[in-house]
C-alpha cells in the first residue's frame, strides 16, 4: 500500500511540474507587451486656437490626450467607426470640457467640430499628422 501512495506522490508531482513549465514556457513566448501605435496630430481650433492630441485606437475605441492652447493636458476618449468618423470627450480634472466631432479625412489630416459640452459654442478645427 504504501508503494501504491508513493507512485500516486510521484505522479502528482510530476504533472505538477510538466504543467508549470509548459505555463511558465508559453509566459515566456507570449512575454512581450503588445504596444498599440500613438497617433499625434496638431492643428488648431477656428483657425487661431493652437491643440494637439495623441491618440491610440483599439478596434473602434479612442482614447488618448489633448493639449490645448494653454498648454493643459486634458484626456479624451471615444470612438471611431469604420468610416474614421468619430465622437471624442474632452476631459478636465475629471469633468468634461468639450466634444470633439470629426473624421480622419485622410492619413495625415482630421477636420471636424470641437463644442462645449453643452453645444451652446462650437468651432471648426483641423489637424495634420505629426511625427511623434
Amino acid at each position: 500500500m504504501k508503494w501504491l501512495a508513493g507512485i500516486l506522490i510521484t505522479t502528482i508531482l510530476t504533472v505538477a511540474l510538466i504543467l508549470g513549465y509548459n505555463i511558465k514556457m508559453k509566459n515566456q513566448q507570449l512575454g512581450y507587451d503588445k504596444k498599440l501605435p500613438t497617433l499625434s496630430y496638431e492643428g488648431t481650433i477656428n483657425g487661431k486656437y493652437f491643440f494637439k492630441i495623441a491618440f491610440t485606437r483599439e478596434g473602434n475605441i479612442l482614447s488618448g490626450t489633448l493639449v490645448n492652447t494653454y498648454e493643459k493636458e486634458n484626456k479624451i476618449y471615444g470612438t471611431i467607426d469604420y468610416e474614421d468618423a468619430f465622437l471624442l470627450t474632452e476631459y478636465e480634472e475629471g469633468l468634461k470640457a468639450g466634444v470633439l466631432e470629426g473624421r480622419i479625412i485622410s492619413a495625415g489630416e482630421i477636420k471636424g467640430t470641437w463644442s462645449t459640452p453643452d453645444g451652446k459654442k462650437w468651432f471648426p478645427f483641423s489637424l495634420v499628422r505629426t511625427a511623434g
